[in-house]
């Protein structure tokens, strides 16, 4: 018996993102378990467009707003998939799944809520009224909808849904490549490169730095590294001279920012003014594949978003699985993404102080990371690994 389905994501690496890599993930497992997968994503010029395993269709998109647009070409290219697995929000393109629901409807419609689209200005009154006259139509034509985590669910648009179609309703966290992702030696060479020591304890912040991830809480981040000490362990002056100089051979706590945007800027002023700029450094966009090497070189890990836009963290997840600390603000969907104080601490969102004590904390006790990043690091292989929501995937279509 064939097993077909088609993957519709507005996004798609080397992107960024964990929505697009999440996609990835999934067309690339279940074909290795014999499904037939198509994806369908908007024609982007700067993605990788062959050697895939599945089928990758990119298709032109019309009325383009952000990565919302319609996607014309799905209304004949979804013909004979069993499954449509839709990426959600994608405004434009959802609407004509749901016409090609209402047409076909043996086929199954598996919806997969990522976050909340929310926006300012015009762009976010248009995006609150298209939910209002459309999300319970498309909540309605699916068979299951897949969510981060129900707490997330629970606290955005689909609150009203989930109590009333509570077993339409299934926990589908995005997932973590953990044979990728796993405790590592700090790299070498980007140690060299940033001029790390070993003896510095690096903070690690991993996101985008342009106007629409403007929830990520950078300045926030900034703020509070400008109150943690300049030295950390080991805390005494070794007995060697150089010319007669006692040398400091303490290390320092610096901040490793990883990510580009028209943000950047802005934040690099902001860390020159707050008199930190020395010890923060700016790595700029990295590739995907070498961001393992990033999570190698971090004593702690910290996504301090300002507001609930936040619905899961991909990072906050690689970060564990590489045996890192993390400090999350304590937001619905992205917390469940730890144990507070098992893993990491939840800190008040937007409270500098709060992050500033939880960072100290942490990079001044050895065995509170280690403890931290072991039980992290376990967590994440046994609820966010691949292997494991391939499994649960599976189960959901074969449940249709």
């Amino acid at each position: 018996m064939s097993k077909s389905v088609a993957i519709v994501v507005c996004a798609w690496p080397p992107q960024g993102g964990g929505l697009g890599n999440n996609a990835y993930y999934q067309a690339k497992k279940l074909s290795q378990l014999g499904w037939q997968v198509g994806v369908f994503t908007p024609d982007f010029s700067d993605i990788a467009k062959e050697g895939f395993a599945f089928a990758l269709n990119n298709l032109p998109t019309w009325v383009q707003l952000g990565k919302a647009g319609f996607m014309f070409g799905l209304l004949k290219a979804l013909d004979g998939y069993d499954v449509i697995h839709l990426y959600y929000p994608f405004f434009g393109s959802d609407f004509l799944i749901w016409l090609h629901k209402k047409k076909h409807p043996q086929v199954k419609l598996v919806l997969h809520y990522e976050m909340d689209p929310i926006a300012s200005g015009f762009k976010g009154l248009i995006f609150w009224l298209y939910i209002k006259l459309f999300l319970g139509l498309l909540v309605r034509s699916s068979e299951r909808i897949g969510v981060l985590s129900l707490d997330h669910a629970e606290n955005s648009y689909l609150k009203n849904y989930l109590k009333r179609w509570p077993d339409k309703f299934i926990e589908l966290p995005n997932g973590v490549d953990t044979d990728v992702f796993q405790p590592a030696d700090k790299n070498q060479e980007l140690m060299s490169l940033n001029n790390f020591s070993v003896q510095d304890k690096i903070i690690l912040f991993v996101g985008g730095l342009d106007k629409q991830h403007y929830f990520k809480g950078v300045p926030v981040l900034l703020e509070a590294f400008k109150k943690i000490p300049i030295h950390y362990f080991p805390d005494v002056l070794s007995g060697e001279t150089q010319r007669g100089v006692l040398k400091d051979l303490r290390g320092e706590a610096k901040l490793l920012i990883v990510g580009d945007g028209d943000l950047r800027m802005k934040f690099e002023r902001l860390a020159e003014t707050l008199g930190i700029k020395d010890r923060v450094i700016f790595a700029g966009w990295i590739k995907n594949e070498d961001l393992s090497k990033y999570y190698s070189l971090a004593d702690v890990f910290v996504l301090p978003s300002t507001a609930r836009v936040e619905s899961f963290g991909i990072v906050v997840a690689e970060a564990q699985a590489s045996g890192v600390p993390v400090i999350v603000s304590d937001w619905p969907g992205v917390r469940t993404t730890l144990v507070d104080g098992q893993t990491g601490f939840l800190v008040r969102p937007g409270d500098s102080n709060d992050l500033a004590t939880k960072l100290k904390l942490v990079l001044n006790d050895d065995a509170l990371r280690q403890k931290f990043g072991s039980a992290g690091a376990i967590r994440v292989r046994e609820k966010y690994s691949w292997d494991k929501l391939t499994d649960r995937l599976e189960k959901i279509y074969s449940e249709l």
